[in-house]
């Protein structure tokens, strides 16, 4: 593993004024970057560049010691290093070696060498020709199509809008393709490649460091939209990625929009539950040289949690970051074992971190999270108030309270009265709904008068604030009227009955009557 350089705005800053390019990526150095040198050709490439190809672009692997006048007269990419005069009063380099006199000779067999195969190439053409002096081997003029797709650099995670049109490269089934390569860090993040489309179904295939394609699923195809999104996740670097993006059917084209997704891997803490086994550096993120895990759980406000992690190869850290931001606790250490103790003041998501005290620092680890049981709610004893004014007693001590019962109707009316011995008591009612409504205490007293909004059982709380003693609670309550208090009219009962037929006609014995002054007798 060669030593990366950390660039310096102060000690580096002819190398920066230079704006010398990561020859991969093309991505301008920038202070803090760590870079490495490579020794064979002087080449500058990032730190991620270098792990992803296994040494610098041109192919050398041997890492040379950060020079910055030998990283200036490399230039940006160069192949090769420009040679550097030598300091001044410097022995010169010594001269070449003498060519031996008896090297002629060598030259001279070589010569014949090439003579003689000239000759026998003339020979075995003529053999080829035939009686008509036609050529049996032709040389196939037509021009050879594209070798592969030209390759467009991501620098760093992105969203990449492109197209798929005539003139870019076809596969032998007649589908057009882009390719891309992404160099990816050993941060340990967690990468995922998407494609989608509307002009066509795109069809995505990413090649890892290792050689392995991975096909892409699909995520989403709708007919209404036309939008379809395909994509292959949960890949991680070190190293280069190839990302083809073709037409699934021949000669489709059209617009695509590409994007690398960089998350950093988090893993999920059960509470009470067996040690997590890990290895710091594996997977990990990296921030300045130290290597960070992330685990994510639900605290619980007001129980106490603690995170117990253990390792022999390092000495652990931890970190707490709650819904409202750091969380304070205590921090205990013995040897390679860390503990924090901590209590929520809210329920919500935390994170947890873990690293080490020093840069670099990798090696396994366990972690454990462990979080005091709720304490179990107490049992209330409720007892029914009478409803006709009779004081019922009990002795409260400072902080108690006595909980009673009442059923009531809508528009009943209660009178509520606590009458307390060396203490100011305190009088809530608390309806069906929940809703609390409170008295306001007046010396050794409390009263409460009000109308029921609601039918259902309510719940009165008595407490002793200030002191102890015996408490007197009483209740009258007066329901409300009802339709069966209204007084009913004579014949009343019969309302809503039904109604007795009219009696049959006698048609025998009917006689219309005349209407007095009726023109035609009242006969109509």
């Amino acid at each position: 593993m060669p030593e990366f350089h950390r660039l310096d705005a102060d000690a580096d800053a002819r190398f920066l004024r230079a704006r010398v390019a990561d020859p991969l990526t093309r991505t301008p150095f920038r202070p803090t970057n760590e870079v490495v040198m490579c020794d064979a050709c002087g080449t500058v490439s990032l730190r991620e560049t270098w792990e992803a190809l296994g040494g610098c672009p041109n192919g050398h692997r041997r890492a040379a010691a950060w020079d910055v006048s030998a990283a200036l007269s490399a230039g940006d990419g160069a192949a090769t290093a420009a040679p550097r005069p030598p300091a001044r009063g410097a022995a010169r380099p010594a001269p070449p070696p003498e060519e031996p006199k008896g090297r002629w000779l060598t030259w001279l067999l070589v010569a014949v060498g090439v003579a003689g195969l000239v000759v026998l190439g003339i020979v075995v053409v003529g053999m080829l020709r035939d009686g008509n002096d036609t050529t049996v081997v032709e040389t196939d003029d037509t021009p050879a199509g594209p070798t592969g797709p030209q390759a467009i650099v991501i620098a760093e995670p992105s969203l990449v809008e492109g197209s798929l049109a005539e003139g870019d490269y076809q596969t032998p089934d007649g589908r057009y393709q882009d390719l891309y390569t992404f160099a990816a860090d050993s941060s340990g993040a967690v990468l995922a490649f998407r494609a989608s489309s509307e002009d066509f179904f795109p069809d995505l295939v990413v090649e890892t460091p290792e050689g392995d394609r991975v096909e892409a699923e699909t995520l989403s195809d709708d007919p209404d939209t036309g939008a379809r999104v395909v994509a292959v996740t949960g890949l991680r670097g070190p190293g280069l990625y190839r990302i083809l993006i073709a037409a699934r059917r021949p000669g489709e084209t059209g617009d695509y929009a590409f994007r690398i997704v960089s998350e950093n891997p988090v893993r999920p803490l059960t509470p009470n539950g067996s040690a997590v086994q890990a290895e710091l550096g594996k997977f990990s993120e990296r921030v300045e040289g130290f290597f960070r895990d992330r685990y994510r759980f639900t605290g619980a406000a007001g129980r106490e949690h603690t995170v117990t992690v253990r390792s022999s190869a390092f000495a652990p850290v931890v970190q707490m970051e709650g819904p409202g931001g750091a969380v304070s606790g205590e921090t205990g250490r013995a040897g390679g074992v860390v503990t924090f103790v901590f209590t929520p003041q809210r329920d919500g998501t935390h994170t947890l971190v873990v690293t080490s005290q020093s840069a670099g620092k990798t090696g396994a680890y366990t972690v454990q999270l462990a979080v005091e049981a709720a304490e179990e709610p107490e049992q209330v004893v409720t007892r029914t108030l009478p409803t006709n004014g009779q004081a019922v007693t009990d002795s409260l001590q400072a902080g108690d309270t006595q909980t009673y019962s009442i059923r009531g109707r809508v528009g009943d009316r209660v009178r509520l009265e606590v009458r307390a011995e060396g203490f100011t008591p305190s009088l809530t009612l608390v309806g069906p709904d929940g809703e609390r409504t409170p008295a306001s205490p007046d010396g050794d007293r409390a009263r409460l008068r009000l109308t029921l909004p609601s039918a259902g059982t309510y719940r009165v709380i008595v407490g002793a604030t200030d002191g102890s003693g015996v408490a007197r609670t009483t209740l009258e309550q007066e329901a409300a009227v009802t339709s069966e208090d209204i007084p009913r009219l004579p014949g009343a009962d019969a309302l809503g009955r039904e109604t007795p037929p009219p009696p049959a006609n006698d048609d025998e014995n009917y006689r219309p009557q005349p209407i007095d002054n009726a023109p035609d007798g009242g006969r109509r």
